[in-house]
Order: C-alpha cells, then structure tokens, then sequence
C-alpha cells in the first residue's frame, strides 16, 4: 500500500485524547479534539486509538467523549488491533503466538507477596494483567521477568503508575507485542516511515512507542516521573523523537503536531518551546 494520505495519526485514550486523568483542560479543548480527528479522517489520514483498555471499554470513552469513529484501535496494551468495523486482526493475533497459560503465571508469581491479579474482563489471550499497590523496584521488575520467562521465554513486563491512587498496573504480554509493536505493523501497511508515523501519550506504557522512532509527544499533562523516564529513555535510544508540549490533552496533540509540521502543514510551528531530541 502506498503513502497518498497525510500521515498516519495515532494517540492513547486515557489522559491524552480524553481529559480525565484529574489536571482540568482548558475550555473547549475537547471540541478541539473532537474537530481534530473529524478533520484528520475527512483528509483520508487513518486515525489509529492505542488503549491500554480492552476494546469494549476503550469504544466507552469513545462514545462517552463524542469522539469520531477511528480507523484502527490498538487495544489490551498492543495486544490486539482491530479495524474500523471491530473485526480483529488475525494476522497480528497470529504472530503473537499461543495464548498465555495465566495459571502458571500465578504460580510463578504466587510467591511475591501484594501482586495481585486484575480483573477478569481486564485481562485478554496475550495479556495478564496485575496490580501492585505501589510503584515497583527495579529489583522487584528483575524479580517478576526472571520469573514469567521461567514459564515462557519470549514475555515481557510493561508498567505504569495509575493516576491518583499510585499503584502500579502490570502487563505481562509477548516480547513481540505492546504499543510500539502494534503501531508500527499498522504504520508498514501504508509504508510509512518514522517521519510520517505520529504518536501521542502520557504515561509509562507510552514510552516505548513514542520512543520507537516516530514523531512522539508527551501532552502537558504527562506525570513528572513519567517525564523523567523518558528523558532517561531517550538517551539510549539512538532514533529516538520527543516533544514535549506545554498544553493539556488534546491540546497538547495539536501543539505537537504542528511541531513536527504535520497538522495543519501551512500553520507548523517552526521553533517549539521545549523538545527533547538526540
């Protein structure tokens, strides 16, 4: 498939395209959002939602904020993808290998105490998901993968704090799965590269794909710590691209879109206020 669109347009949901993580938006900053995808899809642009959400909850606050129908969802942590119509992909499901044996992951873990398994609906084929009542250690992480690749080798563990309770939500899912993974097998269908691939985010399972080479943004609203991840992130990243805007949600989409010149093309800013870059 070739490039004859804008780009391909991608954003988390939760505290980035919705404005419910607590920090009040401006006023209208949600129509502005709304106006955005509306606009980015009447242009031909695929608009791809990436959801740590399971996709019934991720279509949720979908409806619930009036946002357009997108192209594409990445959902469960880019454990899943699906089409415009809600039709999985099989392909991607496919390469994702067999299922997860959830309950030899419990016991695997059975031992580390205040782990505690989400609930049913929040887990999926491809992801068990836990919860843990702080956020953990780098021993505590070494712990946990030592442990889940005893059981299969090819798993990896995503983090992120939840916002305001401060614990930490755990995703246990194959090494070749995950946002970053997700984003870019629906960036090669069109052929794009990093350049024309854009993503959006807030939190810690954000990093590795707005840190994959993509023209990334951290909205305004992103946590400090999850600011300071980054910025130790990136520089062991050698194709890494992060802005940071200074504007809430889907304000701060917009701003970073017209930093990296994609959206509008004749209104791109030509020096940002604050970017971090190799």
């Amino acid at each position: 498939m070739t490039a004859d669109f804008p780009f391909l347009f991608a954003s988390d949901l939760d505290g980035t395209l919705l404005p419910n993580t607590g920090k009040p938006p401006e006023p209208g900053c949600l129509e502005r959002t709304q106006a955005l995808l509306q606009d980015l899809l009447e242009a031909d642009c695929p608009v791809c939602v990436v959801s740590g959400r399971y996709r019934a909850l991720a279509k949720q606050g979908q409806a619930a904020f009036r946002l357009s129908q997108p192209t594409w969802w990445i959902c469960n942590v880019g454990t899943e993808v699906y089409d415009r119509t809600g039709a999985v992909d099989r392909e991607w499901q496919s390469r994702l290998g067999p299922p997860l044996d959830r309950e030899a992951l419990r016991r695997a873990l059975y031992k580390l105490s205040r782990l505690v398994p989400q609930e049913p609906q929040k887990q999926g084929p491809h992801k068990f998901s836990l919860y843990y009542p702080e956020p953990i250690s780098r021993e505590l992480w070494t712990e946990i993968t030592y442990r889940i690749r005893a059981v299969r080798s090819d798993l990896q563990l995503v983090a992120s704090v939840e916002e305001p309770t401060g614990r930490a939500l755990l995703d246990i899912i194959p090494a070749n799965a995950g946002k970053a993974h997700a984003l870019w097998y629906i960036a090669k269908r069109y052929g794009l590269n990093g350049d024309r691939v854009f993503f959006a985010g807030d939190s810690g399972n954000d990093l590795d794909a707005l840190l994959s080479g993509v023209c990334g943004v951290l909205v305004g609203n992103t946590p400090e710590h999850v600011r300071t991840q980054a910025e130790e992130e990136r520089k062991r990243r050698e194709n890494a691209r992060l802005f940071v805007a200074d504007a809430f949600y889907g304000d701060g989409i917009i701003e970073g879109l017209r930093h990296y010149g994609l959206w509008p093309p004749a209104q791109a800013e030509a020096k940002p206020k604050r970017d971090i870059r190799r």
